[in-house]
């Protein structure tokens, strides 16, 4: 045969296809080979490559993919468009080229094509791969990149940017992304949420900028911003990412992502909300574009510098005005400040130009690397015990974006206006101009004029936090289900010094401050760090704000010491508690019980604290129940059974006029004495604990109902409803 008289060519793609179909590579080869040399085999090569599906899918997908390198990732219109008469492409090929670009499954649609039209579609695919490599080979291949390629790479940039810069967009796509991967199994989707984000930004970014002629040499030109409008119109943003030719190396994510938005409206919806999300949140960013509301935000202004990562970009100087220097937007996402307490100091007109030295400028701060951490942290089973949770809010001092130094900045503006910050490096930091009343620069701005014009203003505003902190440390002492101050309030209470003269001292000596980096912790331990950088300067320490601030902490801080002391019963550990009571003293059966409860209950209740004294309590009474029936049956404590011990808890009353719980400990009484026991006894320790086991306690937190200790904790042990499956 003729395959046998010329070489053959090796085709890339492998022995089978995406779907694991097998692919006749030989054939292929020496189709290929026989049409370089001219060979006349060549049709009955045609004939087998038309009546072989997948070898005529892997001929038309590699044909398109030579003149993707030859026509510089763009498409001629003979290979595409069915009104163009140039070039030898059958209506048959054209079919086939546009549903590959379309992401449509190309051996179904083959299938429904006449042998007729495969053998048309493969000879003039044939024909043009062996155009497109004879001009490769003669005229070599320009390797820079596409208009595709950079388009797509600006998408990239852009997302990456925005999903560290906004993380709860990053988790929202992710949600939306999952939802759709495994609702659409059938759609084999690839990659993440950022890829078909991504796609689309790419899509109607190149779409941009054929509209506006902009070429890979000029792309820098390119108004990104402009592409929002396109976003806002679904049906002509859906045309465009079903027509666009992305770079061939996205081809494994690419088709099934097209594949779903032409099949789920709901899909190409969610993709243009959050692709409109991302340009906005850029243009809004933009340097260039702080001052002015109109702005369109181009490619030259964003893309070198977003590209190092999640800071804010710095732009670079203006050639029409060198003298203004570098300027960067203000850092806004997971930052905030408080409202002020005050109005616009007298001292000044309201249109004064205030130029401020400020050496370091203090703010809260939401991480969301650390909530990340956390998130991961409560996903993680195998983690037991106390997860290692984090802080998510911090104080620390704001760092400029280009140099990220934290020290040495100049503010500028009137009361009211956005923030203007100048940093030493020569960066300036702009909030934008149209934000609200309310934007973090305008805020920050107003605080530091404050504090210009009155240094002690730094106390001041510190004192509604700190009257807030004690209102709502009243309001969870007055709640039912309170419990003591928590863990971190108790640390921080016992070991502030407040006999030390020095407040800010005292309290830097425990808080350890990491200012000026971050600085995690809860509304106290954030609050005690503000008082103490405040109460750090002469200038507010000695006036009569910084006093009255100091005097209020220590009585703030005297209360925590005193309620976390009032409190230190309920955080001793549950077992010492028990065994401080089993103590040394009463009968031998009393001391068994003891050993024998005990040897029940440490394995579930090991670092349990002793907290409402609920387990405490039931613990308690088990070791009184078991006390008591091995005494009535003259037995070993070990031979008494769960059920037996819970047969001492009355039945509940079934008319609802009884209270059976509250009359268990009359009965218990009735046969302890019968036993011997003088209930009354103050050295008979069975009797000291029958007496404690008779404290009415709430049902629950939020209950009227009060029932004995005894069969309230006897139930949370071992009760129907208990969690704990101890056996005995």
């Amino acid at each position: 045969m003729g395959a046998h008289q010329h070489g053959s060519v090796e085709l890339p793609g492998g022995p089978t296809d995406a779907e694991g179909r097998a692919v006749n590579e030989q054939l292929l080869g020496a189709l290929v080979g026989a049409a370089l040399k001219g060979s006349e085999c060549v049709a009955e090569h045609l004939d087998e490559v038309a009546a072989d599906l997948a070898c005529l899918v892997r001929l038309v997908s590699f044909s398109r993919l030579t003149a993707l390198r030859v026509y510089r990732g763009e498409l001629p219109g003979f290979m595409t468009d069915d009104d163009d008469g140039f070039g030898p492409s059958a209506p048959e090929l054209k079919r086939l080229v546009r549903a590959v670009t379309a992401g449509e499954p190309l051996f179904e649609l083959c299938e429904q094509m006449t042998p007729a039209e495969r053998r048309a579609a493969a000879g003039d695919a044939l024909d043009l791969l062996i155009g497109h490599l004879t001009v490769a080979h003669s005229e070599g291949l320009d390797d820079t990149e596409t208009l595709a390629q950079l388009c797509c790479a600006i998408g990239l940039v852009l997302v990456g940017w925005s999903l560290q810069a906004a993380p709860m967009v990053d988790r929202e796509l992710t949600e939306t992304w999952q939802k759709y991967q495994f609702g659409q199994r059938e759609a084999g989707l690839k990659g993440t949420g950022a890829d078909a984000v991504t796609l689309l930004l790419g899509a109607v970014l190149h779409h941009q900028a054929r509209k506006d002629e902009v070429s890979t040499e000029t792309i820098k030109g390119l108004v990104f911003t402009r592409a929002l409008p396109v976003l806002k119109d679904l049906e002509r943003t859906e045309e465009i990412l079903r027509v666009f030719v992305a770079p061939p190396d996205a081809d494994a994510t690419t088709a099934p992502i097209k594949r779903l938005a032409r099949r789920d409206r709901a899909f190409i919806t969610d993709l243009c909300s959050y692709a409109r999300h991302i340009l906005t949140l850029h243009s809004r960013n933009c340097p260039y574009g702080l001052r002015d509301t109109g702005h369109e935000c181009s490619v030259e202004h964003r893309l070198a510098a977003v590209s190092g990562g999640s800071q804010t970009p710095v732009s670079t100087p203006s050639p029409s005005t060198p003298g203004e220097g570098r300027r960067v937007a203000l850092p806004r996402i997971g930052y905030s400040e408080d409202r002020p307490t005050e109005s616009a100091p007298k001292s000044q007109p309201d249109d004064h130009m205030w130029q401020i030295n400020v050496d370091r400028i203090l703010l809260t701060r939401w991480d969301a690397d650390v909530a990340r951490w956390n998130e991961n942290i409560s996903e993680d089973s195998s983690i037991s015990g106390t997860p290692p949770y984090d802080n998510e809010t911090g104080l620390e001092a704001f760092a400029c974006p280009a140099c990220t130094s934290r020290e040495n900045f100049l503010a500028e503006g009137r009361w009211g206006d956005p923030l203007t910050l100048h940093c030493s490096c020569g960066v300036t930091i702009m909030s934008p101009f149209d934000a609200d009343p309310n934007d973090l620069g305008r805020r920050v701005l107003k605080r530091l004029i404050l504090c210009e014009a009155d240094p002690a203003y730094g106390a001041r505003r510190l004192m509604p936090s700190l009257a807030e902190l004690q209102e709502r440390e009243r309001s969870r002492r007055s709640s039912r289900s309170y419990l003591g101050p928590d863990a971190d309030t108790v640390e921080l209470a016992e070991a502030i010094d407040l006999e030390q003269g020095d407040l800010a001292q005292a309290l830097t000596t425990v808080l350890r401050p990491r200012l000026p980096e971050r600085h995690g912790g809860n509304a106290l331990t954030l609050l005690l760090l503000k008082i103490t950088y405040v109460l750090s300067a002469p200038a507010v320490r000695d006036s009569d704000d910084g006093t009255r601030l100091a005097t209020a902490a220590r009585a703030f801080l005297a209360d925590l010491k005193e309620e976390s002391d009032r409190w230190a019963p309920s955080r001793q550990l549950l077992l010492d508690r028990l065994r401080s009571w089993q103590g040394a003293t009463g009968p031998e059966a009393w001391q068994a019980a003891w050993a024998r409860m005990l040897d029940l209950a440490a394995p579930w209740f090991k670092d349990y604290r002793v907290r409402d004294g609920r387990l405490r309590d039931g613990c308690a009474a088990l070791a009184l129940a078991q006390y008591l029936l091995a005494r009535e049956a003259d037995t070993g404590v070990d031979q008494i059974s769960k059920d037996q011990v819970l047969a001492l808890l009355p039945s509940p009353a079934t008319d609802g006029a009884a209270e059976p719980a509250v009359e268990a400990p009359h009965l218990w009484a009735a046969r302890l004495e019968a036993l011997g026991h003088d209930l009354d006894a103050d050295d008979d320790p069975v009797a000291g604990m029958w007496r404690h086991l008779c404290t009415p306690v709430r049902v629950h937190p939020y209950s009227e109902q009060f029932v004995p200790a005894l069969t309230a904790g006897l139930d949370a042990v071992i009760g129907p409803r208990s969690v704990y499956d101890i056996r005995f």
